[in-house]
């Protein structure tokens, strides 16, 4: 259930507590995901129709054995802080996939092991695969990280970067705030990304405040302090659809 107001504040509960803004983190916790999908990009990303789309890569091609993918980088993505996205934040971002930094499950990081990467340039790269694998593209929508921001961090250390609490990406939202209260955090404030190498988002600012359950981000629905909620579970989901 959503009800955004045009171009102003849209706030959505989620159901659980905040870890980490970092995708490499967040693949078992629900709540960091829905909030990073905002802020990171991946190269591709799949419609509604389960079709791939440009992303952060304006093209890619494939070649007629399906083990080449050349990929190049949108010229004017950017990262959050102006820097240009470029084929080495990608080979940054896959070496701490593959790391024991990261929480990916192993075969993601097997497949990874698997694949050679080269950089022909600051926009352009292949990735050639051992053998045909069907479902590749599958695998090029991980969130992107910026290298820049990252380099110094041991990958057995990044989950304990300040980077996670403060994160830079290059999605339609930047990182605005944490909303803290009782020695705890109780929300993410985000802003539009004014520089979006896309069309610009519609609402200026997504704000998500945590709720250890769904009875209670309903109720917060029901009080007007949220415009929707990430997941409806079955203990409330028959007095959800009777809401107006």
């Amino acid at each position: 259930m959503t009800e955004a107001a045009p171009g102003g504040i849209y706030t959505e509960a989620l159901i659980g507590s905040m870890g980490r803004l970092n995708p490499m983190l967040d693949w078992n916790h629900p709540a960091d995901r829905d909030i990073n999908r905002l802020i990171f990009s991946g190269l591709i990303r799949f419609d509604s129709h389960g079709l791939p789309q440009p992303d952060l890569a304006e093209s890619w091609g494939t070649s007629s054995d399906g083990t080449l993918y050349n990929f190049s980088i949108r010229p004017n993505a950017t990262w959050h802080d102006g820097q240009p996205v470029t084929a080495d934040d990608v080979i940054f971002t896959i070496e701490l996939i593959k790391s024991n930094g990261s929480l990916f499950p192993q075969d993601i990081k097997d497949l990874w092991s698997q694949i050679e990467i080269k950089k022909f340039n600051d926009k352009t790269f292949q990735f050639k695969l051992p053998e045909p694998f069907a479902p590749f593209l599958d695998y090029a929508t991980f969130g992107v990280l910026p290298k820049h921001l990252l380099e110094s961090v041991p990958p057995d250390q990044l989950a304990s970067a300040e980077f996670n609490l403060k994160p830079g990406g290059t999605g339609p939202y930047k990182f605005d705030a944490l909303l803290t209260g009782g020695g705890q955090i109780n929300g993410v404030s985000l802003k539009v990304n004014e520089n979006y190498y896309l069309p610009r988002a519609y609402i200026e600012q997504v704000v998500f405040r945590f709720y250890p359950n769904s009875a209670a981000a309903f109720d917060a629905y029901k009080q007007g302090e949220v415009f929707g909620i990430s997941q409806i579970t079955n203990d409330v989901l028959e007095a959800a659809l009777m809401e107006p």
